[in-house]
């Protein structure tokens, strides 16, 4: 486990996946990230690379050739290198080898950077082509906030907490099946400034999957407390959590898309892959402040 600190936060990031395990508020003496649950959710973040949430049938071709790969790709389930750190700052890596390049047939460089700024807490990530033609791939974050909670007719009662938007926003929504897997069909741009968190929005949803949202996203507390969210510049916006249980919401700033229900199989012919030449970088992530 790698801990990084300073004088409002302390923040532990796990080898196994790269992704955040904890983000302790000194100031307030309490944690922020949800920390998992066996009736919910037991993850607490996922470093999201190289496709977002689900293909069908997790398999997709290249060239016609078939591999599989599961939800959310294959840094979560790789041990990374630490490639620098200091005391406010730590950088993870994983290379290809012969492991993934049996799964995801791209030779790549991928690192997550987190960075600590006063009270808050930046998250990039790094994507070199290292092969001699072009690769296609998608990247994201999914962290675990923590949110007040209530205990109501065994289920969690998350009422009162809200997503709050820069002013009004007309994002398209794309919308899942109901199984919360793959993408049917994309609403029309429609006014939207805010979203109040419930567990039945979860699950008539599944996942809020927003396309378009532009500026900084608010988690708002019941309690006052806030977490601002500078996405970056991410094409997509996606909020999660479990339908009955669990104090929390996934902020989840993504740059790709789950599979449409239509999409065929070739990788390069998938609506929201990206595209990166050979030899290039493609470099991304958003930062989360802690109010």
């Amino acid at each position: 486990m790698q801990e990084i600190e300073n004088e409002f936060l302390r923040v532990c990031v796990d080898e196994s996946g790269g992704a955040l395990n904890r983000v302790f508020d000194k100031r307030r003496n309490k944690e922020l990230l949800w920390q998992g649950s066996e009736n919910s959710w037991k993850g607490r973040d996922v470093v999201i690379f190289p496709f977002v949430a689900r293909l069908k049938d997790r398999t997709y071709t290249v060239d016609g050739k078939e591999y599989s790969m599961d939800n959310h790709g294959l840094v979560r389930y790789s041990v990374l290198n630490v490639s620098e750190r200091c005391e406010t700052s730590v950088e993870l890596e994983l290379e290809s080898d012969e492991n993934t390049l049996k799964r995801y047939p791209f030779p790549f460089r991928f690192s997550v950077a987190y960075m600590l700024e006063k009270n808050a807490l930046r998250i990039k990530y790094r994507v070199e082509n290292t092969g001699r033609r072009s690769m296609y791939f998608g990247v994201g974050g999914h962290p675990a906030y923590i949110i007040d909670c209530d205990e109501k007719d065994g289920e969690d009662d998350v009422g009162g907490n809200v997503i709050l938007f820069d002013g009004v926003q007309t994002p398209v929504r794309y919308v899942l099946d109901d199984a919360g897997e793959y993408i049917t069909s994309v609403t029309p741009p429609t006014e939207l400034s805010e979203i109040e968190t419930s567990k039945k929005l979860f699950d008539r949803y599944k996942t809020l999957i927003y396309g378009g949202i532009k500026g900084t996203v608010r988690l708002l507390k019941r309690c006052g407390e806030s977490i601002d969210f500078d996405l970056g510049g991410a094409p997509y916006l996606a909020l999660w959590s479990h339908a009955k249980r669990g104090g929390y919401v996934c902020v989840e700033p993504w740059w790709g898309l789950p599979d449409f229900k239509d999409d065929g199989k070739e990788m390069a012919e998938k609506r929201s892959v990206r595209e990166l030449e050979s030899g290039k970088v493609f470099e991304c992530g958003y930062v989360a402040t802690y109010n």
